[in-house]
């Protein structure tokens, strides 16, 4: 959430109409990442929301329309830690869909739906190292064995699928193997050069928190 801005109404953003494209329903703005478009769902109705509406919003609102829409929906709390914040980030960014598919997609799920189902949350869990490998980039390659204390090259070869398996980093390698799909996703996106320097922070700052709930995790328990 903290990455998120204020109120904002632009008519050249999809997000800002409550009809979710430019010209459909209401032009009435975003505030705290929530789009005019998903306050439409929320309250059942286009037309209902207005500026004054979105203006409104309290920043308790937004987290618990974030909550019910984003973390629940993609089911982040079945998630190992470090994951769930890369799947949740990116689909309140994003979409819920968009960052289930790309998680399916890494994980190898042989139905590439957008929806967290007892099938993708096994393969979360059980997907090979060899089968994550090829979906990390050159940059989160290297620093994926770095973290592993390995020569950073950018191949994910024998060296270091043996090093990562000896270290029990599924976890991690599944965190740069997302980093990897999100980054090309942003890139892909027709206002990456406008919004992508921001964009990528984020990205950056997700990985980041990511490494914390890992670390956590795995930190000693204090007697």
């Amino acid at each position: 959430m903290a990455a998120e801005g204020g109120y904002q109404c632009i008519r050249s953003d999809d997000g800002n109409w409550s009809g979710g494209r430019v010209g459909r329903g209401n032009l009435a703005g975003t505030k705290y990442g929530i789009s005019a478009a998903l306050m439409a769902l929320v309250m059942g109705s286009v037309a209902a929301v207005t500026p004054a509406i979105m203006r409104r919003v309290t920043f308790g609102q937004a987290r618990v329309i974030a909550t019910q829409w984003f973390w629940q929906v993609m089911r982040c709390a079945d998630l190992p830690a470090g994951v769930d914040v890369m799947l949740f980030d990116f689909g309140f960014n994003s979409t819920p869909e968009r960052a289930v598919k790309h998680l399916q997609t890494v994980t190898g799920v042989t139905q590439v739906d957008g929806i967290m189902g007892p099938g993708t949350l096994f393969a979360v869990k059980n997907s090979a190292l060899y089968r994550i490998a090829p979906f990390l980039s050159r940059d989160y390659a290297e620093q994926f064995q770095t973290w592993l204390g390995v020569s950073p090259d950018g191949h994910i070869g024998p060296q270091t699928l043996r090093a990562a398996a000896e270290q029990q980093a599924h976890d991690v390698m599944l965190v740069y193997a997302l980093a990897s799909q999100q980054e090309a996703a942003y890139r892909s996106f027709k206002k990456f050069s406008v919004f992508g320097d921001g964009w990528l922070n984020r990205l950056e700052a997700r990985v980041a928190c990511a490494h914390q709930l890992l670390a956590a995790q795995n930190a000693p328990a204090v007697t």
